[in-house]
């Protein structure tokens, strides 16, 4: 017969520790999926705006309705509401309820300048981000552009020379914005408008400077050349030069 386990002695009983709790910041292994009713209700509301069941400009089902149909409180769908109209996707009108806002990529992007402010990040970190995009997209615009897409990127040329410290700042956007929007990347594209108010702010203190410029213009019909002759080679190579250049003047002793 098999013989039960000796039993220990409670003084020598080894107690296990209690298990640690890690760090909410610091999960091991996966990444934790975000779940729960408030999820939920955000996740249907964008889902109907996905489905093309909500337009912009549309107005959501009343909190009592969306209630109903998740079965969830009317407080929890109000805190759905509010997380989504903190990130522009929907908005309050008092006494008339909440709307689609016109989702465009700078109003959802917006955030974006205050998240830079908030984490204290500097123009050399916008310069990085600008390096690791915008190259690449002056190689595709280089690669995919129509014969006949050229008059608009002419006149921007042309704007640019002419331009002064007040409207260099927004030709300059302009000009960047083409390249980006000839890669047909609209997640790209959307990035870009998202951090032009942080550009803007830059390009205010670059364009106080003539010789700077004047530079920009160089470099801005050198940039074009590449792109007309479709060489994303050195498409690639003259967008880096020219923001590298850009960059430099806000390093530490180059003011």
């Amino acid at each position: 017969m098999r013989q039960p386990p000796p039993c220990i002695p409670q003084s020598d009983a080894v107690t296990a520790p209690p298990p640690r709790l890690s760090h909410p910041h610091r999960a091991s292994g996966s990444v934790k999926t975000v779940s729960g009713p408030l999820h939920d209700v955000k996740e249907h509301v964008v889902n109907l705006i996905l489905n093309g069941e909500l337009s912009p400009g549309d107005a959501l089902p009343a909190e009592r309705e969306l209630a109903t149909r998740l079965g969830v409180s009317r407080p929890l769908v109000r805190e759905a509401l509010r997380s989504l109209e903190a990130v522009n996707i929907v908005e309050s009108r008092r006494g008339a309820g909440t709307y689609v806002t016109d989702l465009s990529p700078e109003f959802l992007l917006a955030p974006l300048s205050y998240a830079f402010r908030l984490v204290r990040g500097s123009e050399i970190d916008l310069f990085e981000v600008r390096r690791f995009l915008e190259p690449q997209a002056a190689a595709m615009a280089a690669m995919h552009l129509p014969e006949d897409d050229l008059s608009e990127l002419d006149q921007l040329l042309d704007e640019l020379d002419a331009s002064d410290q007040r409207t260099f700042p927004e030709l300059d956007i302009a000009f960047h914005e083409w390249i980006v929007r000839r890669t047909n990347n609209r997640l790209l594209l959307s990035v870009i408008r998202g951090i032009r108010d942080l550009e803007y702010q830059v390009l205010a203190v670059t364009a106080t400077s003539a010789e700077s410029r004047l530079l920009s213009g160089v470099e801005h019909r050198t940039i074009a050349s590449a792109i007309r002759a479709r060489d994303p080679e050195r498409a690639k190579a003259a967008m880096l030069l020219h923001l590298a250049r850009v960059e430099d003047q806000f390093r530490p002793g180059k003011a």
